[in-house]
């Protein structure tokens, strides 16, 4: 009925359709195509009336930037950092909230706030919380007698810190996902195998895994690019320092459009992050479907 209802009345189906349409061309393709057109270009947005053709210019001036290499280093062990805690503690939380707890959803409704936070304030909340005059963190270690920790300062402890507060904001959207999974698979499929004899190490890995699998790789992809373009929580509780200690590429991107109005070459740096990322990211899903193909074989070997 719906289908006749839209093909007497397209105008009603391009309704629906043109705000999404309108939405996808303003504000990520006209956008994309205006990056790449800059990076081709050298504009300074203080001193120059409008961009001017400069080639391949910026790129080769980022073949040869040692900061941009260090900044991809340190995003990359940020990101790996926090997504394999998130994903390691996700799936715990997941596996003890699928079961019948007193006041499971009461637990699981406290557990997903920091999930809702604005990312603002998340940043705000640990800044506090670590900060070494009124933080609560380094008060209680010096009350115990342990050492004075700068967390937000110290070369070592600064990116520390801001996997820690990743890792309390994003623990419960990865746990979310992988409990959604684990809801899904068929409670008969679990009863048979333990009438067969299965134990619980043995279900989690024949049964419990391959159903998860795809909800995992789609979790821990999501986190990851999200992770990998990281700056709300950098500027607020470490500005990128002390020295290029926490400079993600995201951080160096904002700097070079937004302090030094480079914008030009900014644009470039944002194209070299999207060809990373798309590279990241189709290396990562080959890998998850040649486990996926290797774990449906054993399973069905083992059956």
């Amino acid at each position: 009925m719906q289908a006749r209802l839209f093909a007497r009345q397209p105008l009603l189906l391009w309704a629906f359709v043109l705000p999404g349409v309108v939405y996808v061309l303003a504000w990520r393709i006209v956008p994309a195509l205006y990056t790449a057109f800059l990076s081709l270009h050298t504009y300074n947005l203080a001193y120059d009336a409008g961009p001017r053709w400069y080639g391949l210019a910026n790129y080769v001036r980022l073949a040869g930037d040692a900061g941009l290499m260090s900044s991809l280093r340190v995003t990359l062990v940020f990101a790996a950092s926090a997504v394999t805690a998130e994903l390691m503690l996700g799936l715990g939380a997941a596996l003890l909230f699928d079961r019948n707890l007193p006041g499971r959803h009461l637990w699981l409704g406290i557990f997903l706030i920091p999930m809702v936070l604005p990312p603002v304030a998340v940043a705000t909340v640990w800044y506090v919380l670590l900060n070494p005059f009124v933080g609560p963190v380094p008060h209680l270690i010096r009350a115990l007698g342990g050492p004075e920790i700068l967390w937000l300062s110290g070369p070592g402890t600064a990116l520390l810190s801001l996997i820690v507060a990743d890792i309390w904001e994003w623990t419960p959207f990865m746990t979310l996902l992988l409990l959604a999974s684990l809801q899904a698979i068929p409670r008969e499929l679990v009863e048979a195998a333990m009438v067969d004899g299965a134990a619980g190490l043995r279900i989690f890995r024949h049964i419990t895994v391959p159903h998860i699998t795809g909800m995992t790789a789609v979790a821990v992809g999501l986190r990851f690019m999200d992770a990998f373009i990281e700056l709300d929580k950098v500027l607020i509780m470490t500005g990128g320092g002390p020295g290029a200690a926490t400079t993600f590429v995201s951080v160096r991107v904002f700097k070079t459009a937004f302090q030094f109005f480079t914008l030009g070459y900014a644009a470039a740096i944002v194209m070299v992050l999207l060809l990373v990322l798309a590279l990241l990211y189709s290396a990562y899903l080959r890998a998850v479907r040649r486990a996926s193909r290797l774990g449906t074989g054993l399973t069905e070997e083992t059956a």
